[in-house]
């Protein structure tokens, strides 16, 4: 691959980046990535992922190290030179430059404990010329019949070369660089995540320095286990997630003119639910779905509540609120389907067989509301004498 196929593709990652990036501001779909802001999680991301793709890059380079091999004494056997198509970096260009070319050979002989070893491999990068004329030039540093110095592989005394190149060297300045540009693009998303995150924490100025770390919560339930069983996992401490909230309302005000607002509110509405949790902790609710199957779960926010019915699948999801179930308050959800390329879902509220209230609800413009119906819903039963839940 030459170096314009290179900056080609450089170019292509970037570009991609570049729309993703806009993509993201003007969707909204950055405001999921809000909840990384006032963490450390998204530079800890980056800066480990840099450093694995060095690593993994040195390891592959550090073996071509031949500054410390072993210098012995060896005769040039003979020299001559091919044309021939080369893949390898040429002397001359940061990036090489992949074509045809002119690379001189050299035989040389070298001893060690009596043993000789023969060799037409004298350089861990590859050399070429242009032209004959540069390649002769450059072989008259190693004349036939000569003495020259052999650079011996300690670990294998039938590898060697004469001319030496630490591994920074094996690397070359440009490969240095177009390796920092494909680590960039490897790291894409973290990347992404990382400036989104700072896009929110500027609208801040007077906390954007705070950093703090996410919690382990080993009480967190998951919508993937239904059953109440709590699995742990990583969250937000209570400090960010305040600062988040303010920082999701700043920032939508901010782009207000390139987000599709009703998209924004609802996903701001979404996170900010999930913030906010349940008085004493978690509760458990008991479900009926589609009529047949009845379930526990266990819930700390009204965001874990949908989540959780979201993952049950059924056509209609009743819950009851109160211990008796059918003769008490009930939050019933029935799912309509696609209406106008959204879909939709119907939230009724129930006390027996009595109907309190019902909404219609576009999910995906509207998702906010099923928040305020389904919360309305949990205050009106705290109004009881009685524990409204299981």
């Amino acid at each position: 691959m030459n170096s314009g196929e290179k900056g080609v593709i450089l170019f292509i990652a970037l570009f991609i980046g570049f729309v993703i990036l806009k993509l993201i501001r003007w969707r909204g779909l950055g405001l999921t990535f809000s909840f990384l802001a006032f963490n450390r999680a998204p530079r800890i991301w980056v800066i480990a992922g840099f450093l694995i793709f060095t690593i993994v890059n040195v390891a592959f380079i550090v073996d071509e190290d031949t500054s410390k091999w072993q210098a012995e004494d060896a005769k040039i056997l003979d020299t001559g030179m091919i044309y021939e198509f080369f893949h390898e970096k040429g002397d001359d260009e940061w990036f090489g430059n992949d074509g045809w070319g002119y690379h001189p050979t050299i035989l040389y002989e070298w001893q060690i404990d009596g043993e000789t070893y023969v060799s037409t491999s004298y350089s861990k990068k590859y050399v070429n010329f242009s032209t004959p004329e540069a390649a002769n030039q450059w072989l008259e540093d190693y004349p036939v019949g000569s003495n020259a110095t052999a650079y011996v592989n300690p670990d294998d005394p039938s590898d060697a070369v004469l001319i030496t190149y630490t591994w920074i060297q094996m690397i070359g300045i440009g490969d240095i660089l177009f390796n920092l540009c494909c680590a960039s693009t490897c790291l894409l998303l973290p990347l992404l995540a990382l400036l989104t995150a700072r896009s929110f924490e500027k609208t801040l100025p007077e906390h954007s320095h705070k950093r703090y770390k996410l919690v382990y919560d080993a009480d967190k339930p998951h919508p993937s286990a239904p059953s109440g069983q709590a699995k742990g996992g990583w969250d937000s401490g209570p400090e960010a997630m305040e600062l988040q909230a303010m920082a999701r309302s700043a920032w939508i005000k901010k782009y207000s003119d390139s987000l599709d607002m009703d998209e924004a509110l609802a996903i701001s509405q979404a996170l900010d639910a999930q913030a906010q949790k349940f008085e004493g902790g978690s509760r458990t609710f008991s479900v009926l779905i589609d009529g047949t199957i009845e379930k526990e779960f266990e819930a700390r926010s009204t965001t874990e509540l949908l989540d959780f019915l979201s993952s049950f699948g059924g056509d209609s999801e009743l819950i009851y609120l109160e211990d008796t179930k059918e003769k008490g308050r009930q939050l019933e959800f029935s799912f309509l389907g696609d209406k106008g390329g959204d879909d939709h879902v119907s939230v009724r509220e129930l006390l027996g067989e009595e109907l309190i209230r019902e909404e219609i609800v576009n999910v995906e413009r509207n998702y906010g509301e099923i928040i305020d119906f389904v919360d309305e819903t949990l205050r009106n039963c705290g109004t009881d004498d009685e524990d409204w839940w299981n």
